[in-house]
């Protein structure tokens, strides 16, 4: 064997060595597409690897430490690889680089070689991974043929280290067939018809749970809040004022009407003795003078009506109390709430595509804004029969819950409600929503 030999079969056997110690891909990579050529000579190489989809895609070149997905080499490459069904894809075999062209009817780089060596790298145990394209101006020999083909085989036994066994097939032949697959298919039963309850979740707002309107007593305007929200009341005070200044007017009219009346009465009642067209008119009068004194306990009834004072202790609850100055109310309208800040309850709006069956004294846990962390906890007390919208304009029901525990939030917090409803399989709780989405998709 002479020296030029020797020292072939020794590089051969390094690089075979440094393939096989390649700590991670690209480091394989590397020395498949640049230290080959120790061995065989050559312009550029190209290692293109099998994708999932069966596609080939270029990894690494020679003499580059990145690949540009644009350059038109790489994809002319790539092009006739996926496309070109000529190409025995198992051999080692010399390209033709203009029918090639032809053939997937793309032009061919000015930079590309001539002659082409199409190297398949095949791993023993898992098959096709990719190819080696080698190219040069001068034409492959058939020693080099050979060489390279003992080299793919080494290169393909070297990939092993990286490719783990994901087949699906293999994974039911382990888990699914044999002896004791009865055990899986069992577990798998009880798990897939394990109850669960299944839950929602909604927007929640803290409310008063018994609160006091304060609403206008009749056709009016707002003249004063006198309180602010949030203000702690007792029974008595003064809350609201309305414009007095027409109905004081009306008081006083009333007061002289009845004054006149009273004394065109008097003056009758003298007059009667003597003649007897006033004592017939008597009962006129009378009458008319009930009339005015009515008409004066109704006027003084509405001005004191003007200013409308707390029934009950609590907190004021107002929106925009700078709003209401100068409003004009109709009679039975709110115009703000007087509530007792130690009971409280939650108000839910559960959307209607989020709807389950709920029972009553069902479980709810309100997750509050100001401390997402800890739940409260409540019982569902009722719920709509049809959907409305919400302050957030989405359809949906109205449900009551109680809060069950010592310190109260404060009326007004907001947060998230988790409402639970009936139990049901895990297998429809975990296909509820795809079964919700498909039957409205498909349309039964």
């Amino acid at each position: 064997m002479s020296k030029d030999k020797n020292i072939k079969v020794a590089r051969l056997i390094g690089l075979e060595k440094k393939a096989r110690e390649a700590s991670s891909k690209d480091e394989l990579y590397f020395v498949i597409v640049n230290e080959t050529r120790q061995i065989i000579d050559y312009v550029n190489s190209f290692l293109l690897i099998k994708t999932p989809t069966d596609k080939f895609k270029i990894k690494a070149t020679s003499d580059l430490a990145t690949i540009d997905r644009t350059s038109p080499l790489l994809t002319f490459i790539e092009n006739f690889i996926n496309n070109d069904k000529t190409i025995d894809t198992k051999e080692i075999q010399n390209l033709d680089v203009e029918k090639i062209s032809k053939n997937i009817k793309a032009e061919k780089p000015k930079n590309l070689p001539q002659n082409i060596l199409f190297i398949p790298i095949i791993s023993p145990q898992k098959g096709m991974q990719g190819y080696l394209l080698l190219g040069r101006q001068k034409q492959f020999s058939d020693s080099d043929t050979e060489l390279l083909r003992h080299l793919s085989m080494s290169y393909g036994h070297a990939f092993n280290s990286f490719l783990k066994d994901i087949s699906i097939n293999n994974y039911f032949k382990k888990y699914f067939t044999g002896k004791k697959s009865w055990k899986i298919y069992l577990s798998i039963f009880i798990i897939l018809f394990l109850p669960l309850r299944l839950t929602s979740t909604a927007p929640v707002e803290v409310v008063a749970k018994k609160p006091k309107l304060v609403t206008a007593p009749f056709d009016g305007v707002v003249k004063e809040i006198v309180v602010n929200n949030n203000d702690k009341v007792k029974f008595g005070d003064l809350l609201i004022l309305l414009e007095d200044i027409e109905l004081n007017n009306n008081y006083n009219l009333a007061k002289q009407s009845l004054q006149v009346t009273q004394k065109e009465l008097l003056r009758s009642r003298q007059s009667s003795f003597s003649n007897n067209e006033e004592k017939a008119r008597l009962a006129e009068l009378v009458a008319q003078v009930e009339l005015k004194k009515a008409e004066v306990a109704s006027a003084e009834e509405k001005l004191k009506n003007t200013k409308l004072f707390a029934k009950q202790k609590g907190i004021a609850i107002v929106d925009q109390k700078n709003d209401w100055q100068g409003r004009p109310v109709k009679v039975g309208e709110k115009i703000m709430t007087v509530a007792n800040p130690d009971e409280v309850e939650f108000l839910i709006w559960l959307p209607v595509k989020d709807s389950l069956v709920i029972k009553e004294n069902s479980k709810v846990k309100v997750f509050l804004d100001v401390n997402p962390i800890s739940s409260l906890k409540g019982k569902l007390l009722r719920a709509s029969y049809a959907p409305s919208l919400s302050p957030e304009e989405v359809l949906s029901y109205k449900i009551g819950a109680s809060f069950d525990g010592k310190k109260p939030p404060r009326i007004g917090f907001r947060g998230t409600a988790k409402v639970y409803g009936s139990r049901v399989p895990l297998f429809y709780f975990v296909l509820r929503k795809p079964i919700t989405f498909m039957r409205q998709y498909i349309g039964i």
